[in-house]
């Protein structure tokens, strides 16, 4: 099994990654996060510990 990082993350800025990161989100699921920004998606469903949470999206950093 491979683990995710923060070298992984390429399409949010540090600020939004240490934000889900603060809000209490796994590695793999903010990695998750990210290539859904890099794809341009507006919104993301994640399954997560606490239920099925919907995220709204911020545009792509680069």
């Amino acid at each position: 099994m491979t683990t995710a990082s923060k070298d992984d993350i390429q399409h949010m800025r540090p600020k939004q990654r240490n934000k889900y990161r603060r809000l209490g989100f796994t590695w793999t699921e903010i990695k998750k996060i990210d290539r859904a920004i890099g794809r341009g998606e507006t919104t993301l469903t994640l399954k997560t510990t606490a239920g099925e949470v919907t995220l709204m999206l911020p545009p792509r950093w680069r």
